[in-house]
């Protein structure tokens, strides 16, 4: 069983490395042009990949890991729903996929929540990182629900939508990177990128906004 572990840990890790140059070019790329485009949609591949993978490691003896495999669906989540919601620029559709996506994501996002406020109740160390995660999956939701709301009035709301939930993945593959090169779960670890990746969205929004 442990070598199965470590061999999808090989694996994982090759996609997760693969997300993050990839994810790093279309950041720094100037956005819609060809580069930044295939970039993101190698890290999109990439990304699902290696967090689809995430999902039965963390659940395998001696690797559980319940806060690292629901950041792995959260991660999932980003990188679907942030590339479909390209969809709005052209269809200006919301679909059945759409829907599910964001409800069953929304019960998982609450479950995080429950489980934090549990685990408070223990005194189980980390608990604060259910609640930011969750909480910050239900901000997802609730700009999903302004988007569908929107997208026929506002034409730049898909685009920040989109910016926010690639960001978020990216994050969330440069936590997985930290924890894993630095062999460490402190908080500061965890949490770091997460707030980096939020003042980098809030400057892109607000870009948007004014042009």
């Amino acid at each position: 069983m442990e070598q199965i572990a470590l061999t999808l840990i090989y694996i994982h890790a090759f996609f997760g490395g693969i997300g993050l140059l990839s994810g790093l070019v279309s950041i720094v790329g100037k956005k819609g042009r060809f580069y930044h485009r295939k970039a993101g949609i190698i890290f999109s591949i990439a990304m699902f990949i290696s967090a689809s993978i995430a999902i039965p490691i963390t659940l395998l003896p001696n690797h559980e890991n319940l806060l690292l495999h629901l950041l792995s669906i959260f991660t999932i989540y980003l990188v679907i729903s942030g590339n479909r919601v390209l969809r709005f620029k052209k269809h200006h559709t919301l679909g059945v996929l759409d829907i599910a996506i964001t409800s069953s994501m929304g019960l998982v996002f609450l479950g995080m929540i429950f489980i934090g406020i549990y685990n408070r109740t223990q005194e189980i160390p980390k608990s604060t990182l259910f609640f930011f995660f969750g909480g910050f999956g239900i901000m997802a939701i609730v700009r999903d629900i302004k988007l569908y709301k929107a997208f026929k009035t506002n034409p730049t709301a898909y685009l920040s939508n989109h910016i926010g939930k690639m960001s978020g993945a990216y994050g969330a593959a440069v936590t997985a990177f930290l924890l894993a090169a630095l062999n460490s779960s402190t908080l500061w670890v965890w949490l770091t990128p997460s707030i980096i990746t939020l003042v980098f969205v809030i400057f892109w929004r607000q870009k948007i906004s004014k042009t």
